[in-house]
């Protein structure tokens, strides 16, 4: 096939990616809503947190009453895993857009075409941006419907909130990687980088309140702002959305600079 729209083929190539995650996501968030009510009747749930201690904090513990189904995926889901599903997705999938196809060889062939180095870099990060959608549109789908199901309390405008905040945090860290692959045409280390500084993030996010000395470098941290004003019981923070946002976008310029300034012969 002739490469004729760069956005159109990146989003053909990441359709079965993209249905993957999706479907897993979704289905863990909707078999978590459906079986909260089992959950809670078999274990106190906020007992056995309290009794974990400053341990609980790397499971979101202090977002508040896991006795409700927003506590609930809140702490199993919200906090860790799905913003790690997320991330890797974002950032696996960006990084392979210049580095990627560096080392498949390819990256001759594409800029062959009458597209300019920036077009391609935009397009494909745009692919990305619906591929995340689409991946947070499912889980909301399934979500409302375990909630259903399970006949638990979970406000559709609230979940969306956070699911708005997770794909802006997925992106911040998926541009890191992209910004990085297309300097130094390394994916493995655009990955392996991004991964590490979500890590240590999460940490220090996760422990701040406990540490002394993390509470100062807080606010360096995507995940303070991710969920740091609880968008599954307080909506939408605007100006938590407008710094992930603006890292995003701030990485993706980056990447866009870094790409067509380097020399791929090299």
């Amino acid at each position: 096939m002739l490469l004729r729209n760069v956005f159109t083929k990146t989003v053909r190539d990441l359709r079965w990616p993209t249905f993957w995650v999706s479907l897993g996501c979704g289905a863990m968030t909707g078999y978590f809503a459906i079986l909260f009510p089992t959950y809670s009747k078999l274990f106190d749930l906020n007992s056995m947190l309290e009794k974990m201690g400053p341990a609980a904090k790397l499971l979101g513990a202090s977002m508040g009453d896991a006795s409700t189904l927003i506590g609930f995926l809140h702490i199993e889901l919200f906090s860790m895993i799905l913003p790690a599903a997320l991330v890797a997705f974002a950032a696996g999938t960006a990084s392979g857009f210049t580095a990627g196809e560096e080392s498949r060889g390819t990256i001759d062939i594409l800029l062959s075409y009458p597209v300019s180095r920036r077009r391609v870099v935009l397009e494909k990060w745009l692919a990305v941006v619906l591929a995340s959608v689409v991946a947070v549109v499912v889980l909301w789908v399934f979500a409302i419907g375990g909630a259903a199901i399970s006949a638990s309390p979970l406000p559709p405008d609230l979940l969306g909130a956070a699911l708005v905040m997770l794909v802006l945090l997925g992106l911040a860290f998926g541009d890191i990687a992209l910004a990085i692959s297309a300097a130094t045409g390394n994916r493995g280390a655009a990955i392996g980088l991004t991964v590490a500084l979500m890590v240590a993030m999460y940490l220090v996010d996760a422990l701040s309140s406990v540490v002394d000395g993390l509470g100062a470098i807080r606010p360096l941290s995507f995940f303070r702002y991710y969920m740091g004003d609880d968008p599954l019981r307080n909506g939408l923070n605007m100006g938590d959305a407008a710094v992930l946002a603006a890292v995003a976008a701030l990485f993706l310029a980056l990447a866009v600079v870094a790409f067509e300034r380097r020399d791929l012969a090299a």
